[in-house]
């Protein structure tokens, strides 16, 4: 039966802010987005008759329509004018509900898999628009790379490449709801008394740190709103970062609303070291490149 096997690729933010409300009452959003190599693989296999089934390797990831690789399917479909039966065989490697975009990744990896399989009749800004209505990170991991995210952080700008490194991502399993985390920071910030009450941290010597292709200089002005109100009380995700620190990481955040952090080195017998101490707290570290 034919196949098509693509990748999705986890996703750390650099640079994560809130700029204000949209006039929907969704949170604006000024963010720097880095692909890592630490990925899930997305196999569809074209079956007889129509519909769409799923299977995946981990317990916990949803079988039916709340999938979102199945909602990709489903909405290209709707879009294509395309109907067919597709299994979807997900092999998960990043954690869930880390602030990884795992299940974005996913979604975007069903995308490309699904035009494949139908022989590419929709271009790569159809399958934008298509991502774009699936969620705000999955515009991103079906580009991936380095870019820039404004609005809700799906209108993307690509920006240059992260230099090389080497990153250690590691997930110690605290609950994260995002919902949650923003009524946080507008407790914090005013944000729910007015849009203008938030103060963004200016991102451009980031952007100019990777122009200047400085990995040094990218990690000292890494950023993330949502450490505050999330370090605060998940004592887990604040001892991972700073056994990234003392293991000899030169930055290190928290990516999303949380609670994953990772680490970028420099040295890797350092990132090696590093997650070797990060395995004895019992939680599984990532060692990862940029994407």
């Amino acid at each position: 039966m034919k196949k098509s096997v693509h990748n999705g690729y986890a996703k750390i933010n650099l640079h994560l802010d809130v700029t204000g409300v949209l006039a929907d009452g969704f949170h604006r959003v000024l963010t720097v987005m880095q692909s890592l190599s630490l990925c899930d693989t997305v196999t569809l296999t074209r079956v007889e008759g129509d519909g769409i089934s799923v299977c995946c390797n981990v317990q916990g990831v949803p079988l039916d329509e709340k999938n979102l690789a199945v909602k990709a399917v489903r909405k290209y479909f709707e879009r294509a004018g395309i109907n067919m039966g597709v299994h979807i065989d997900i092999e998960k490697r990043i954690p869930m509900a880390a602030g990884l975009a795992g299940g974005s990744a996913d979604a975007a990896a069903a995308l490309k898999a699904i035009n494949e399989l139908c022989g590419f009749p929709l271009d790569l800004e159809q399958l934008c628009a298509i991502a774009s209505e699936l969620g705000s990170d999955v515009p991103f991991c079906l580009v991936g790379g380095t870019a820039m995210g404004e609005g809700k952080g799906d209108i993307l700008t690509p920006l240059p490449k992260m230099p090389d490194c080497t990153i250690v991502v590691a997930c110690g399993g605290e609950g994260v709801l995002t919902p949650w985390a923003y009524r946080e920071l507008d407790r914090i910030h005013g944000g729910f008394l007015s849009a203008d009450l938030y103060n963004p941290k200016d991102v451009s010597p980031l952007i100019d740190a990777l122009e200047r292709k400085s990995v040094e200089d990218v990690a000292a002005e890494l950023y993330n709103i949502f450490e505050e109100p999330v370090l605060a009380c998940r004592p887990q995700a604040a001892r991972l970062k700073k056994t990234m620190l003392e293991g000899g990481a030169i930055g290190a955040l928290m990516s999303g609303s949380g609670p994953s952090v990772f680490g970028i080195f420099t040295d890797d017998d350092a990132a090696e070291r590093t997650a070797r101490l990060i395995e004895k707290l019992g939680i599984t570290p990532h060692i990862c490149k940029p994407q």
